[in-house]
């Protein structure tokens, strides 16, 4: 009996293949184990749709169009072929209907398309990784150079005050940069499912979920009534305490998933090879495995077989333990070698092609953890280094601005009014600083909100990651806005004294 869940709706096509190459992966690889076993055509196409991959739905409408409608399955994959938007799925099948008229073995055939399939994968998993580290740093290039043009605008409302038209174009050309670096790591990045949740998934997913509707939302509410009420920067704070909570649970969460994944093949491939060489079921193979060898798989392994012992049905005692996992490599990997066992595949064979697939995929997502962590140790002291220096600089100009106001002030009260003597200037005069301070708080928020997003775009994850990393950005933030303009104002002030 198949371990996968009914029959689910499969989500909509899409013409990007980027992000079908990981589905087409994780299908083609299910079906070379289905296949191992000499199982008919129509027995792997009813299998293949039940799970929930993007690419399924192409299979589906495939098996419809032969069992219902009466067509060869080679016409069908054709028919199919020609309105799936992905250029990388059309060719799939129009590769399979020609297996299917020139006689080729379906085993032999899937095996193959799997493996270049995963070569192709990989290599442009590879490609992206170089395209983000590249991209990574010019986004601190583009941090850089926008927080210099914010600098020289503030800086130029000495010589005269700067009109509302160019403030306004100089935010909106602020806001399109910065989004659009953003918007390059979040494309460039390999785009991957890591995360798995069935009935509420792992309980400190479960703990951070209910901490984000409990304390990040009333906080985000809070501290928006705190920004009115008493100040940006306790706003701010306040938000990033609030965030901190979930973003601390889901940065655990995140590498724990990251250890399961780096042990899933060992696991198969051990219970794939003790079961075919005892000759028997998976839940007896689990048993004979020492769980000690497993690491961090142990009490998870120890569950399931407590489960399988007590006579509960197998496939709701796997059904739990991906659920508690919660890896989205897991549970793939897990199905592709239980469903292609149960369809007949030899079970060291099926635990060798499903422990390939994991083994693959957990060495690029180490891979990517390795591009993706310096440029998010580099996104956040460079965040707090241009946070800050606009801060000061902002609050010397404020100070600047009072001094000369007041000197103004002297100078017109002295006897004779010597400043009407003098020509009219726009130099050095008193200016409105409301326009230049909107443009910082402005530039301000938007560097808090981009440096939250791109380090997680560039990491991948459970959304929740977003919290890690928006609590940091929103506490530096709010501490730069409220500690510095004291200082700066006291040593302007104090040196004019």
């Amino acid at each position: 009996m198949s371990t996968t869940h009914s029959p689910k709706h499969t989500k909509k096509g899409s013409s990007d293949n980027a992000v079908l190459a990981f589905d087409l992966l994780s299908n083609l690889t299910y079906m070379a184990a289905a296949s191992v076993g000499g199982a008919s055509r129509d027995l792997i196409l009813e299998w293949v749709i039940r799970q929930n991959y993007k690419t399924a739905r192409y299979f589906r409408q495939v098996y419809l169009l032969a069992k219902r409608t009466g067509f060869e399955y080679s016409r069908a994959f054709q028919l199919v072929a020609r309105q799936a938007p992905a250029e990388s799925v059309r060719s799939l099948l129009l590769r399979f209907a020609g297996a299917i008229q020139a006689g080729y073995p379906e085993r032999d055939f899937l095996i193959e398309e799997a493996r270049v399939q995963r070569e192709q994968y990989i290599n442009s998993y590879y490609r992206a990784l170089e395209t983000v580290a590249k991209w990574g740093d010019a986004y601190a290039a583009l941090l850089v150079s926008v927080s210099l043009v914010v600098v020289v605008a503030m800086i130029s409302t000495m010589l005269s005050e700067i009109s509302m038209f160019f403030v306004m174009a100089l935010a909106l050309a602020m806001f399109a940069v910065t989004g659009f670096g953003v918007y390059i790591i979040y494309r460039t990045s390999p785009y991957e499912v890591k995360t798995f949740d069935n009935k509420g998934g792992p309980k400190i997913r479960r703990l951070a979920r209910k901490l984000f509707f409990t304390v990040a939302i009333p906080g985000m509410v809070l501290a928006s009534l705190v920004t009115v009420l008493v100040g940006l920067p306790q706003g701010l704070i306040l938000l990033g305490f609030a965030l901190l909570p979930t973003g601390v649970l889901a940065w655990i969460d995140d590498g724990r998933v990251d250890r399961l994944d780096q042990e899933t093949s060992m696991f198969i491939r051990a219970v794939g090879n003790v079961a075919a060489s005892v000759g028997s079921t998976i839940s007896d193979a689990l048993s004979k495995i020492d769980r000690r060898s497993m690491g961090n798989l142990e009490p998870y392994i120890h569950r399931l077989q407590i489960r399988l012992k007590s006579n509960i049905r197998p496939e709701l005692c796997w059904d739990a333990f991906r659920d508690e996992a919660g890896a989205e490599l897991m549970n793939r990997t897990t199905n592709i070698f239980l469903d292609g066992v149960a369809l007949g595949g030899d079970a060291a064979r099926v635990g060798a092609i499903a422990a390939e697939f994991s083994m693959d995929a957990a060495l690029m997502r180490a891979r990517r953890t390795v591009s993706a962590t310096p440029f998010a140790y580099l996104t956040i002291p460079l965040h707090f280094a241009m946070t800050g220096l606009m801060t000061f600089i902002l609050e010397i100009m404020k100070s600047f601005n009072q001094v000369i106001t007041v000197a103004v002030a002297d100078l017109a009260s002295q006897p004779g009014n010597a400043i009407g003597a003098l020509p009219d200037l726009p130099l050095f005069q008193p200016q409105n600083m409301g326009t230049i301070t909107g443009l910082t708080v402005a530039a301000l928020l938007a560097y808090t909100v981009a440096n939250a997003l791109a380090p997680k775009f560039a990491k991948g994850g459970h959304p929740f990651l977003i919290c890690s990393f928006g609590f940091i950005t929103c506490l530096m933030t709010g501490f730069n806005m409220l500690i510095i303009p004291p200082i700066a104002s006291g040593l302007l002030l104090g040196s004019g004294a």
